[in-house]
This record gives C-alpha cells, structure tokens and sequence, in this order.
C-alpha cells in the first residue's frame, strides 16, 4: 500500500517526521514561515514546500492518502490572552478546503485543547460537522506526549478521520515517563550537538536562578527551574513575560534543571522528541518558535501508526480490528522503538479527569 499525505501548517515538521517514520510519503509541506521552510529544505530537500498563504496553494493535482496538520492556536489557546475572534481561528476553513480539493481517505488535525472550551466551542462543532458531511468518521481526544514517550506534560486535541471508516485515538505506551535528566543530561558537557549555543545571561540573573530549587519559580521572569526527575514543562513558542508583566519578544523557555540558564534550542528540541539531526535553520528565536509551535514527533508517530493500522483494517475487513504496532521514543536524541498496546476500538472520545484520552 503506497501511503502519502498532505502537510498543512508544517512548521518545522514534527508530525511529518512520525508519518515518515510510518511509510507516509510527504507530497507537499504548506508554511508561510520562511525560517521553518528553510529547515524543511534542509532537512528533507526531497519534501517539496508551497512558502507562502495556504490561500494559494492548490490540491487538487496531488493524489494523496491523507491530509494532516494543525492550523494556528494563538487564539484558541489558553497559555496567552486568546480570542475568539482571532482572524487565525478560521483557518481551519483552508485546512477544509485542502480536503475537499484532494479528497483524502484520511485526516489528522491537531490543535490545543483550548479549541474545546466553550468559547471556542461553536469553531469545533462547526469542523466536525463540517468533516461529517464529507464523509469522515470522526474521532477526537485529548492526548498527552508525555504518555507516548516525550520527555514533556504537552496536551494536545488530536481530530482523527476516516472517509468510511474509523480511526481510534492511540493509547498511552508509556507509564513510566521519560525525564529530563534522561533526556537532556548529556548535553551538560557537549559542546558539539547542534543549536546547542546557551545564552549569556546577565550576571544578576544568573545569581538569582542559581539559588533556585527544582520546581521553584523565578518572581521577575514567571519561569520555573525544571524537575530533573520528571518530564518537562510544556515548551512554547511565545516570548514570555518579564517582571512587569510586560510581553518579552525572543525565545524564553524554562530554566535547566542544574545550571543557571534557560534551555537551549537543542535541549527543547530534545524535549520534544526531535533527533539530533534535525537541524533547525534561522534565527535562535525563529528556530525557538519553531520548537515550541511543533507536534512532538513521537506523537506524530503514534498517531501515524494508528492510521495506518486503519487503512489496512478497512481494506481488508468492513469492521477495523486493532492491531498491535510500535511507537518510538527519544531519549538522548536518539529513536528508539519500543512495544506498544492495541489500538482501541473505534469510538468517540472525551477527556478524562485525568486529561488522557477515554472511550465513551
């Protein structure tokens, strides 16, 4: 079965990496960020990449077996201000356009939780029918990276489609999570990975971050040393905030678990399940930006395994049956594969209490 998709709102393409790793063949990748087109061409010169407006972009000559991608959040998320009326919260409607222009027998969407609150819930409800009147079988849930191997409490709303059949959200692989230390701490002493450059903060930051413990927060900059024993913090791309509240341009993750400085590219890039040969291209914020905007890629390859388990149930029976599969992991920069449960039969899901995905 010769397996392709469609990117939309690639970024610096996590989420194509876990398809890649799943047999999907990348037809096209869709950003108008050019600094995250440039790592796309230089990762993957093979990918062919449409930089400009989505609006511009035509589907209909490529012959692919799915769509996926996750429109712009910046309104429906609820770590900034949000806006229901952001002008990005329609974008979703280009997403749509996409499909009814490629007809693909699948769709993934991935976008922040927030788009199920309910101020946002009108833009979800009109999606979702919007899909099922095309024909797709939709299923949708909350689902952390951190249970699928990414060194990082990151929840995610995850809109899976078949067009006739059902995919299931994938279940958790890992109940013992992977850490910060296990991630990152070889990096202490490297001075060769790439985007590994720390930054050189001025000396009173320094004394202050220096006395602070795991967990604890620093008053002036609301950034938090990190837990060496647990996942991270979730990543974002937004600057942050200084000590007035004021909104800081650049990129301003969380403070390293041992020393007195914030991560580096390649220590977040490490926390979201990158491999150390994926370079990031640009400027330290842009390639910031593009780390923290990205689908960890373990989860992308999680989700990838799951639909392909459901292409070749619906070629092969009427009712899909689960399937046993692997997903991978990144531990040290480095993907490994490790045994994963079935698939979950095909159904509709919500979050629990616990924000993992449950079957209704």
């Amino acid at each position: 079965m010769k397996l392709s998709v469609i990117s939309l709102f690639t970024g610096c393409g996590g989420l194509d990496l876990g398809f890649e790793e799943h047999g999907f063949e990348t037809l096209a990748c869709v950003d108008n960020d050019y600094e995250a087109c440039k790592t796309l061409r230089f990762n993957r010169p093979n990918w062919p990449v449409h930089e400009g407006d989505i609006k511009d972009f035509d589907a209909t000559k490529l012959n692919a077996t799915g769509v996926v991608g996750g429109p712009p959040c910046q309104g429906f998320s609820t770590a900034g201000k949000g806006n229901v009326d952001d002008p990005r919260n329609q974008l979703w409607r280009q997403y749509f356009r996409v499909v009814t222009e490629a007809k693909p027998d699948f769709i993934v969407l991935e976008n922040v939780p927030g788009m199920l609150h309910a101020k946002n819930r009108a833009h979800f409800d009109d999606l979702v029918s919007s899909f099922q009147n095309l024909g797709y079988n939709i299923t949708f849930g909350i689902l952390n990276a951190a249970d699928f191997g990414v060194p990082q409490n990151r929840k995610r709303l995850i809109v899976l489609g078949g067009r006739g059949f059902s995919i299931s959200l994938p279940t958790p692989t890992h109940t013992e999570p992977i850490t910060v230390e296990m991630a990152i701490g070889d990096l202490e002493t490297n001075t060769t990975a790439p985007n590994h450059k720390p930054n050189r903060h001025a000396p009173h930051v320094v004394a202050r971050w220096s006395l602070l413990k795991e967990g604890e927060t620093d008053p002036n900059y609301r950034r938090s040393r990190l837990y060496a024993n647990r996942p991270s913090c979730t990543i974002r791309a937004g600057g942050g905030y200084g000590p007035k509240g004021n909104h800081l341009g650049g990129f301003h993750p969380p403070i390293h678990h041992r020393l007195p400085r914030q991560l580096t590219v390649r220590e977040s890039a490490r926390i979201q399940g990158f491999p150390d040969h994926w370079i990031l291209k640009g400027s330290k914020t842009a390639q910031g930006r593009q780390i923290g905007n990205a689908v960890a890629p373990p989860l992308g390859a999680a989700i990838a395994k799951a639909v392909r388990a459901a292409l070749e149930d619906s070629k092969d029976a009427t009712a899909p049956t689960p399937n046993p599969n692997i997903q991978s992991t990144s531990t040290n920069g480095q993907l490994t594969l490790l045994p994963r449960n079935n698939i979950p039969s095909p159904s509709t899901t919500i979050e629990s209490r616990d924000g993992h995905a449950s079957a209704q």
